[in-house]
């Protein structure tokens, strides 16, 4: 017996006009609710309503912050592998270094996207967040050299107090470490 593959429609519960109002805020997000009344042949009141219920379900969101084609801020993607990705999310989850965390499945469970003015500042945040912590298996690296599609990226403007020990208010990281090696030997001596 063949299973019908559900569409979108079916799997979001909405109908063509949603549909069609979706993908125009998708293109321009700035457009009026009197222009998609004429483009699906609806009521300015009646677009308005389907767009809180479209907003309510999800299905069309606001997110402000940086457009990764259009700024020169660097961004990176790094997988993690790890014996208990719960312990690891809960260290995270409020940095501001970790614009999005995805727990995924593969050789690597934990997927994070890092962004900062320069890729030394992503290292260090690496090498103290998860290549130091003993539940990392293992941390692979990528820089975003360019994206194909606009991708928003959020954006804690905390991550410029960076000093090299702790990212922030709230880090795990927070206990006196010293920020460079050669400051730890200089006050053994």
């Amino acid at each position: 017996m063949e299973m019908k593959k559900k569409t979108f429609n079916e799997l979001l519960n909405i109908d063509n006009d949603d549909k069609k109002i979706i993908e125009m805020i998708e293109k321009n997000p700035d457009i009026t609710h009197s222009d998609i009344a004429k483009e699906i042949d609806k009521s300015q009141p009646a677009v308005g309503a389907r767009i809180i219920k479209l907003e309510r379900k999800n299905l069309i969101t606001k997110q402000v912050g940086f457009n990764i084609r259009k700024v020169d801020i660097v961004s990176s993607i790094v997988f993690i592998s790890t014996k208990d990705v719960e312990n690891i999310v809960e260290k995270i989850k409020d940095c501001p270094f970790i614009n999005h965390a995805f727990k995924i499945s593969g050789e690597y469970n934990l997927l994070c996207i890092i962004s900062a003015s320069d890729l030394q500042t992503i290292e260090r945040l690496i090498d103290l967040c998860f290549r130091k912590d003993p539940n990392v298996i293992n941390v692979k690296t990528n820089i975003l050299i360019d994206s194909i599609h606009d991708f928003v990226v959020p954006i804690d403007f905390q991550i410029e107090n960076f000093d090299g020990r702790y990212c922030g208010p709230g880090c795990h990281l927070k206990e006196e470490i010293p920020k460079f090696k050669f400051q730890q030997i200089e006050k053994e001596e």
